[in-house]
């Protein structure tokens, strides 16, 4: 009879002994889950321009602040290269990924891989024609920086002007601000849009295509309308190789060397992009998603016209 109830106190106490144990893995796993590093991964058309740059170092210090990680890529323009490294990042194991596409149909297969994966996307300063596994797209209001630079344009021109356009169009910012620009001038036949450049958005190849393009064409421009300011830098690198004529030249962005330029009078106007704030935003946004908060699926950032008579106002040193 004694020996019975020694082994039932026994199995008591490997039951208890059991059920601790289980507690204590409950306990342990939810710590594990609560305390797991989140890992972002962000990639964008090119990091040779430094508004990528600073929109990326403000969305990496929210997020290391955080104690998560982000791991960046840079394909370098190549839509081919920018798929392989989003895969690559899904098999590093990413968890939600910021994607600035080079090419707005091109990176609809990584879009794709993303969406079996269970990995969330966010767009950032510019769209894609198809928003598989999007959750939300933040971006400038690109439409309206044409239309800012349009009005300026005509401000400083009413009696007309012949205008280079120059762009890469596979980007979908691209394509809005160019749009903003032509509807405004739309209903003014003085301007007239006399060529386009297509397929170029860093200063080296802008320089060297308008190298080409001053070579084999005797056409009269006004005004060159570079769709970043990297495109219209490079520009202005080639024109003053070329000619001495005054010719008025925009871009979009708002970066540190455009100002200075502005203030230089190398520059006639650009319009003012908020990285820092974007790239704020998109943590703010990714971090809501996980937290299983609503986000809004389009958020619009608003823009401001830099020319000569307001270039006071805005430090040139750094971006707003």
């Amino acid at each position: 009879m004694k020996k019975n109830g020694g082994t039932k106190l026994r199995v008591f106490f490997m039951l208890l002994a059991y059920v601790f144990l289980l507690c204590l893995l409950i306990i342990l796993a939810k710590y594990k889950s609560k305390n797991k590093k989140i890992i972002f991964g962000s990639t964008y058309m090119t990091m040779n321009n430094p508004y990528f740059n600073v929109l990326n170092e403000n969305l990496r210090d929210t997020i290391e602040a955080n104690g998560d990680i982000l791991i960046t890529r840079d394909p370098a323009q190549s839509q081919e290269r920018q798929n392989a490294q989003i895969t690559d990042m899904l098999n590093e194991g990413i968890d939600i990924l910021f994607a600035n596409a080079v090419d707005r149909s091109g990176i609809e297969s990584a879009l794709y891989e993303c969406e079996k994966r269970g990995v969330p996307v966010i767009l950032l300063d510019t769209d894609v024609d198809n928003r598989v596994g999007v959750i939300s797209a933040i971006q400038s209001d690109n439409y309206k920086a044409g239309v800012l630079l349009a009005k300026d344009l005509i401000n400083k021109k009413p009696d007309g002007a012949k205008i280079l356009i120059v762009a890469n169009l596979i980007a979908s910012s691209m394509v809005q601000r160019r749009q903003g620009f032509i509807d405004t001038i739309s209903n003014e036949p003085k301007y007239e849009i006399v060529d386009e450049i297509d397929g170029v958005s860093e200063i080296e190849t802008v320089n060297e295509a308008m190298k080409e393009y001053l070579k084999t064409n005797n056409k009269d421009i006004d005004v060159i309308f570079g769709l970043n300011d990297p495109t219209a830098i490079g520009a202005i690198a080639a024109l003053r190789e070329k000619s001495e004529k005054r010719i008025l030249i925009y871009g979009v962005d708002g970066s540190p060397d455009a100002k200075e330029l502005i203030k230089q009078g190398l520059f006639t106007a650009t319009v003012a992009q908020h990285p820092i704030y974007m790239g704020k935003e998109a943590s703010k946004v990714a971090y809501d998603y996980l937290a299983e908060r609503e986000v809004e699926s389009d958020i619009y950032i608003d823009v401001d016209l830099i020319n000569a008579g307001n270039i006071a106002k805005f430090d040139i040193s750094k971006w707003q």
